[in-house]
């Protein structure tokens, strides 16, 4: 197993996710505030590349920012609110609006200049073309 490097935003994520969780199961999900939502995410590896996979149903790809720092991954946005629809008149409300941030540790490290990133059909997928294993170099040790 490698070792990883400890990451505050991380764990920050992953304690609002289930903080998120203990919300929905207790008062259920359309009590949830709006600035716990998370779009989901598939990561995983194929043809020598990292593939991320998120849902942005209804997210503009102009209000989505995607970058890496450090071998992290951050996806940003904003899901707005465009339908006119009086509180009151709500029978359930569970669909979550508002600004994200995602971000993503990743397993290896990538070639950070051929990423690519498309938008289809409310499914934002990144790919990151893994970078080439470094190599040992040995060095002989003379005697003086």
């Amino acid at each position: 197993m490698a070792l990883r490097r400890w990451d505050p935003w991380r764990e920050l994520m992953r304690m609002q996710d289930e903080l998120s969780k203990t919300f929905e199961r207790v008062f259920g999900p359309e009590r949830i505030p709006e600035a716990f939502w998370a779009p989901a995410a598939d990561i995983y590896e194929k043809d020598n590349n990292i593939i991320v996979r998120m849902d942005l149903p209804e997210v503009r790809p102009e209000d989505v920012d995607v970058s890496i720092v450090n071998n992290t991954l951050r996806i940003r946005g904003e899901r707005k609110h465009i339908e006119e629809v009086r509180e009151e008149n709500y029978y359930r409300k569970e669909r979550r609006f508002g600004s994200f941030e995602r971000t993503i540790e990743l397993p290896i490290a990538v070639k950070t200049e051929e990423i690519d990133a498309t938008y289809k059909e409310g499914v934002l997928q990144v790919t990151l073309p893994k970078a080439e294993e470094k190599k040992i170099k040995e060095i002989k040790v003379k005697a003086a």
